[in-house]
């Protein structure tokens, strides 16, 4: 049967908007249970269940696909949380989660020859953003830092603060390919924008910048972002002095 326009019913039945935020939580719910079973096989590789690895290196691979899957499970927590809970904001150690965030995109880095590595001065104090939130962000810029870098470059995660303003700044600094300043000023509205290729045909969806927006939002960061073609690209973030 049909619905008159030549489709299905059944068809019919499963067309979904995008935006649909019942589609969301149905799709986290779904992803949650593989995603914990993958957790759950993580943890027996990281914990080497059955007998220690071959080569020490699988044991590092196996820590650090765990704390993937972990994040991911936690994702998906949020999604069907829906928001509803909202406790206090905890003091978050970001040169610990940067640490964490390096290591586990390790493995893309090494696949381009980057160098990737993290600089914070030290004493830099913790930060008023939950853990998770801050290994998203970190993600996202990483990956894509690491996606516009040649062989050969190097990305970092610095760490710093400014005496001046007594502002905590983050920043992920790449060797990539850069930005011409008509991109630049696009990519400075942080809207989505149209996908581009990498320094290896890599493609992103050119939403993440937009995504970090909203994360950061309840949080009062600054985003500035410098870029300059065949220089590379540098984006701040700016935890004003409370």
């Amino acid at each position: 049967m049909t619905d008159g326009s030549g489709t299905s019913e059944s068809a019919a039945a499963k067309r979904v908007h995008v935006g649909d935020p019942e589609m969301v939580v149905d799709v986290a719910h779904d992803m949650r249970n593989a995603l914990s079973a993958l957790r759950a096989y993580t943890h027996l590789l990281k914990t080497e269940k059955h007998g220690p690895h071959s080569h020490p290196q699988y044991q590092r691979y196996s820590s650090i696909a765990h704390d993937a899957a972990d994040a991911l499970v936690r994702i998906c927590d949020r999604l069907l949380d829906g928001g509803e809970s909202a406790p206090v904001t905890p003091l978050t150690d970001p040169h610990a989660v940067s640490k964490i965030a390096v290591e586990r995109y390790s493995a893309l880095a090494e696949q381009k020859n980057i160098s990737l590595y993290v600089q914070f001065e030290r004493g830099f104090p913790k930060l008023p953003i939950p853990q998770d939130i801050l290994e998203d962000v970190l993600g996202n810029l990483i990956t894509n830092a690491i996606k516009f870098t040649p062989s050969g470059g190097t990305v970092a995660v610095i760490g710093k603060c400014d005496p001046r303003s007594g502002a905590v700044i983050m920043i992920i600094r790449d060797t990539g390919t850069g930005m011409q300043a008509d991109k630049l000023s696009e990519v400075l509205q942080f809207l989505p924008v149209k996908p581009t290729e990498g320094s290896e045909g890599e493609l992103g969806t050119g939403r993440g910048l937009s995504i970090i927006k909203k994360q950061l939002a309840p949080y009062n960061v600054v985003i500035e972002i410098r870029s300059n073609p065949n220089f590379g690209t540098s984006v701040s973030l700016v935890f004003e002095k409370q």
